[in-house]
């Protein structure tokens, strides 16, 4: 009996051997881009980053000594995304640039724009101070073969150029508006391929939204402890496991090697261009790219995106000492070159805790006498707020959210022509709105959590914005336009 147990041991031990065997051989030939593959590293990363997040300090490796050298203006290559319809954007976004001390370098060399029509004149195009390169024109000529001449995309992008060239600024702007975010999806490969060939040798490179603003020294914080020689592809993560990209607005980073391991497969940019035609999100269209030569997005550093404008921003308990690369959304007038403005004097990194005291109309500490105030803190309701009917009073709704079972709510918002109170694990600086709602933050909670990282390095960070007087140019700014 005893020798039929140790001969059953062995065969099983063999029998899970060839198992494991077999199924890594199978792994090995799946392609990158198979469900199974996106499925375990989707989930791997997660688990990795949730241990992570609750065993250490995530953000510990960026204040050590950096380990690469970088300038911003020299090293990186920027792609700024543009259409007709929101063209407008693009000189204030250049005049916000050049406040924070010239991040994007010199026209062709540093950064390059890409839009969806061909202007028509000089006097046309020297009205943005850049020039434009016409991305869904290049695909037009020099990617797709004649079946694909008649595609729906094409005649809408023959439409909007038609009635540029007639001169018919408002139905142009109308067009353009109407049929961008379609245009739009074809102008990421293209304008990627473009600024690689017309910037090669370049550490990183960065794709922005016209409405995209980037925090000079976070970026150069965070870019200066990547090794560019690795295919890097870094953003705010979106979307399931079978498409997991990093959004547009909130900028995307691409290292100089993960560029360069995509180009050497004309084949899956060929394929690429095709499937651009049909896809509606660009964003979304790089990340299936990459995947298909074994680059994936890396979601350790997804927290140090954000795509909202200042004031909009969802301040969270995970990431109030981490460093904010990016705001996204400056669309209004005056936005954009506000929140410039805001940063141009900060020399260090601007962690999320610090938005507060930057944009924020009254400093955070008033809400330890006064409570609540006119405006709204906890901003957009979704999955992740609560909402509380038949609340008689604000200080009602403020009791709900402090006495919240293990101290999630962090703001609350109080509607009182709906008797409704709105409880969030986030807080936003907001703006006044005008239209009765009284909001607050969870003090008691708040408090120690920007009191952990804020105490010593928020106060070099304050200092230089009282000194250069940029709170103040913030608050007449970005919460009179920001979206």
């Amino acid at each position: 009996m005893l020798n039929v147990r140790r001969r059953f041991r062995r065969r099983l031990a063999v029998t899970a051997v060839f198992l494991s065997l077999a199924l890594g051989v199978w792994y090995i030939a799946l392609p990158p881009d198979s469900h199974v593959r996106l499925a375990l590293g989707f989930n791997s990363a997660r688990l990795f980053n949730y241990l992570r997040a609750a065993a250490t300090n995530r953000d510990a490796w960026l204040w050590k000594p950096a380990r690469h050298r970088l300038e911003l203006r020299s090293d990186v290559g920027y792609l700024i995304k543009t259409g007709y319809g929101t063209r407008h954007r693009v000189p204030e976004q250049l005049e916000a640039f050049a406040e924070s001390g010239g991040v994007l370098g010199d026209e062709g060399r540093g950064f390059l724009v890409v839009g969806d029509w061909t202007t028509v004149n000089e006097t046309d195009a020297k009205l943005l101070g850049v020039e434009v390169h016409d991305a869904i024109k290049m695909v037009m000529e020099t990617k797709m073969d004649n079946k694909h001449e008649e595609h729906q995309r094409f005649t809408k992008y023959r439409s909007l150029q038609g009635t540029v060239a007639a001169g018919d600024e408002e139905r142009a702007r109308r067009l353009g508006q109407t049929y961008g975010w379609e245009l739009d999806a074809l102008k990421f490969i293209m304008g990627m391929e473009f600024a690689y060939k017309r910037m090669p040798h370049k550490k990183w490179y960065i794709i922005l939204d016209d409405d995209t603003y980037l925090v000079k020294p976070s970026l150069e914080l965070l870019l200066s402890h990547l090794d560019p020689a690795e295919p890097h592809y870094i953003g705010n993560a979106v979307g399931d496991y079978k498409g997991r990209f990093a959004h547009g607005g909130s900028a995307v980073l691409l290292s100089g090697e993960a560029m360069k391991v995509l180009f050497s497969r004309p084949d899956v940019v060929a394929r690429a261009y095709v499937e651009s035609l049909d896809e509606t999100w660009g964003d979304r269209l790089v990340a299936t790219t990459l995947q298909k030569v074994g680059i994936y997005m890396d979601e350790r550093y997804c927290h140090y995106f954000n795509g909202e404008a200042p004031e909009m921003t969802r301040i969270r308990k995970d990431r109030v000492c981490s460093p904010v690369v990016s705001f996204h959304g400056l669309r209004e007038p005056g936005a954009m070159v506000a929140v410039g403005r805001a940063l141009a004097r900060v020399e260090k990194p601007v962690l999320w805790g610090q938005l507060w005291e930057v944009f924020g109309r009254q400093p955070m500490e008033a809400y330890a006498e006064k409570p609540f105030r006119p405006g709204d803190h906890v901003g957009p309701r979704d999955e992740q707020t609560k909402t509380w009917t038949g609340v008689g009073s604000d200080d009602e709704c403020r009791k709900r959210c402090e006495g919240g079972g293990g101290g999630w709510c962090l703001a609350w918002a109080y509607d009182a022509g709906a008797s409704a109170c709105h409880g969030a694990p986030w807080m936003i600086v907001g703006e006044e709105t005008g239209d009765g709602v009284v909001s607050g933050i969870n003090w008691e909670k708040a408090e120690p959590l920007m009191r952990r990282c804020l105490s010593s390095y928020g106060e070099a960070v304050r200092g230089d914005m009282r000194r250069h007087g940029q709170r103040e140019t913030a608050r007449r700014g970005t919460t009179r336009h920001a979206v």
